[in-house]
């Protein structure tokens, strides 16, 4: 490496739209974190640190800028492997000498592919960077804190994030967290304390914890009161976190929080069909329905919100159109933040059981796997689950109804919540279920535009524009625009797919 400059670090989240929109997606919160992490183990006095997170500032086009990075450090959600392998094949053919560096639960899941295509992988977690950076720049390029880079994030929208706890105390079939099996641990005071302090003033703060509540009391109110100091302070009007059903079973436990400046929690109901979440493993949220945790919340000030995930493999559209009617007939329910169709996540258990049974569509890409399409074979015939979903996400035939039930829904509580929680709870729900307005740079608009449509099924879903390169491309990078196929003809693992996972 030359002497004469720093040495120039890029760190990007890959991402895959699901709607296929290559523009910006800056409202949706929690926004990714990882790469504002990663950031903080480069020391700034020797090296020169840049930031693209394609969710939240949109797809890398600029084509200028891929000759620029000594080091690119890529991170991402499973299905975005392919995309993660595009980048770093522009990359590579504009540097030759860039060094690619892959980690997160992509290299967990498929540790034999990211060996072969990324100059290392890393399996653990994101201070494993740290090793890499004094391999190949030498220990003074790696800064001695680590403190996450929170000045990066700008524009932030008031909010700063923190995490004060990794991995979590459930094993949920779905999840990625339990095929890694990794244990729950806390974070310690020093570092909740330095990305506290790395933060600054905000207006809210969302703990980025996949398990907020956790299986240690004494650790739960310890971290609760960490909070509590800083919301007192004034470095923040609240905070909000996820926390699993378990959390509601004691009282004293939104007392707890609200007493130390919580605002809003969000919990995996995931489902209102007992049968579905048994077969999730999925128990501690059997006795959660929105209802009864919105009132709770309600009563304490804080604004309850939740996921639901629909499994067409064991339910009809007929018993999902009824549990959506029961949610927007009953005022005093949130609708939820999240809806999605079950993801057998490569390396979760309930993967494995999608796949041995057969449950898998034939010729399934990976990054079909992204929660807004059809992967596995529906109890009704295809078709018609597919327009049924399709209709759903985007709240079709149901836009009055929706917007009633918001309004209704936000004055019910307006007397339970601060000024600011009643117009998130009249905006978020118009925004999520709302019509997508991409706005970007001009390629990034351009290539939203020519996207092929959506068909909400992976059997008939065309390849997304990413798959064809951005411009021409030598011949030993061919491999590297052509997708992760998981399952052939016949619904069973290609060996592709096998052969990246061993």
């Amino acid at each position: 490496m030359s002497g004469r400059r720093k040495h120039r670090i890029l760190v990007i989240n890959a991402y895959f739209d699901p709607w296929r929109m290559a523009t910006p997606t800056r409202l949706f919160v929690p926004r990714a974190m990882a790469p504002y992490f990663l950031a903080g183990y480069f020391d700034q006095d020797h090296c020169d640190i840049r930031v693209w997170d394609e969710a939240f500032h949109g797809a890398f086009l600029n084509a200028k800028q891929f000759e620029w990075p000594d080091m690119v450090v890529f991170t991402g959600l499973t299905a975005c492997f392919d995309r993660a392998r595009q980048l770093s094949a522009y990359f590579r053919n504009a540097n030759p000498k860039v060094v690619t560096v892959i980690g997160g639960p992509i290299p967990r899941a498929l540790p034999t592919i990211c060996e072969a295509v990324f100059d290392y992988a890393c399996m653990g977690d994101v201070d494993e960077i740290t090793s890499v950076i004094e391999a190949v720049f030498g220990k003074a390029a790696a800064a001695p804190s680590g403190a996450p880079r929170y000045d990066m994030t700008r524009p932030k929208m008031g909010l700063g994030f923190v995490e004060t706890t990794k991995n979590c105390n459930f094993a949920c079939s779905f999840c990625s967290l339990s095929g890694e099996n990794r244990a729950y641990v806390a974070h310690s005071d020093t570092s909740i304390a330095g990305q506290l302090d790395a933060m600054g003033k905000v207006k809210a703060v969302m703990v980025l914890d996949n398990n907020f509540f956790g299986s240690n009391r004494k650790s739960f109110e310890h971290r609760v009161k960490l909070l509590g100091e800083r919301w007192r302070a004034g470095q923040f009007r609240g905070w909000g976190a996820l926390v699993t059903g378990d959390f509601f079973k004691r009282p004293n436990n939104l007392k707890l929080v609200a007493e130390n400046g919580c605002m809003g929690l969000f919990s995996g109901v995931e489902s209102l069909d007992p049968v579905v979440l048994q077969s999730f493993n999925k128990k501690q949220s059997l006795a959660s329905d929105p209802l009864s945790l919105s009132d709770a919340c309600a009563n304490h000030g804080i604004q309850f919100d939740y996921g639901l995930i629909f499994d067409f493999a064991q339910q009809t559209t007929a018993e999902v159109e009824a549990q959506i009617e029961v949610l927007l007939n009953d005022h005093r329910m949130p609708l939820p933040g999240l809806v999605s169709v079950t993801i057998p996540i490569v390396g979760t258990p309930y993967f494995d059981q999608a796949l041995g049974e057969g449950r898998i569509m034939p010729n399934v890409l990976l990054s079909d796997m992204d929660g807004q399409k059809l992967v596995e074979w529906p109890q009704e015939p295809v078709a018609h689950v597919a327009a049924f979903l399709r209709d759903l996400l985007g709240m079709r035939g149901r836009k009055m109804a929706l917007t009633r039930h918001v309004l209704r829904h936000a004055w019910h509580w307006r007397k339970s919540m601060s000024a600011e929680l009643t117009a998130l709870s009249l905006v978020r729900p118009l925004h999520r279920f709302g019509p997508r307005i991409g706005l970007g740079s001009v390629a990034q608009m351009r290539q939203s535009w020519q996207e092929p449509a959506l068909t909400y099924s992976a059997m008939t879903d065309a390849r997304r524009l990413a798959y064809r390169p951005l411009h021409a491309m030598p011949e030993r990078f061919r491999a590297d625009f052509e997708p992760l196929v998981v399952t052939d003809e016949n619904g069973r693992p290609t060996d592709m797919f096998e052969r990246a996972r061993a």
